[in-house]
Formats: structure tokens, sequence, C-alpha cells
């Protein structure tokens, strides 16, 4: 028996190859978070453009209401002896129900002394 030798091929231990990314793949990797950055950027700029558009601000006007003048019931006044002696254009039943709100009554009982809210033109 004859032995044979084998030759062996030297292995080529050649460094592995620099990573080649393509059009896609550098658009991934820098495009987007580059693209993100810059949508977060533009919605802050947005959001803070229309916080400070959109401040409320104090009227230097007057403050809407009623003018009305102070009324103390006497003994056997009524609401609408009190109504019916206010200088007014308005019907006397319209006047009651002014003065009912104004004075936050829930009936027509007042007392002697009690001081009511009446308004006037």
């Amino acid at each position: 028996m004859s032995t044979a030798q084998l030759a062996l091929a030297p292995v080529d231990s050649a460094p592995a190859s620099a990573v080649h990314l393509t059009r896609r793949g550098r658009f991934l990797l820098l495009g987007l978070p580059v693209l993100a950055v810059l949508a977060i950027a533009l919605l802050g700029a947005l959001m803070l453009a229309t916080s400070l558009l959109n401040q409320a601000q104090a009227s230097s006007g007057e403050v809407p209401g009623v003018d009305a003048q102070v009324v103390t019931v006497g003994a056997g006044d009524t609401l609408w002896s009190v109504a019916a002696s206010v200088d007014s254009d308005e019907h006397t039943q319209v006047l009651i129900g002014q003065i009912a709100e104004l004075n936050d009554l829930n009936g027509s009982e007042i007392t002697p002394g009690q001081e009511l809210f009446v308004p006037v033109d």
C-alpha cells in the first residue's frame, strides 16, 4: 500500500470586506432619524406659535351687568309694591322676576328691613 499525500491549500485569511450600504440602507440609517427630528421640531414650533397667538386678553371695557339700587323693605310691602315703586319702563311683572333673580328669592315672601337690589334704567 502506498500512501498518498494530500496537499492542503493554504486558507486565505483576508480581512472581511467593509460594509457597503445601498441607497435604501443609507436612507434608513441616516434619513429617517433626521426626518423624525425635523418633524418633532416643526411640531414644537407650531405648538409654540399657536399658544402665543391664542392668549386670553383682559378686557378694558365695562363689565356687563345690571344697574341696581338698594331698596329697604317696609312693613306691609310686597314684591309687587316694590316693583311698582321703581321708575322704570318695564312691566311690573317683569320687574318682579328681575328682582327675584337679582336677590336669589325662591318665593314671594319678603320681610320688613330686608334690603333688595332693584334694577333701574
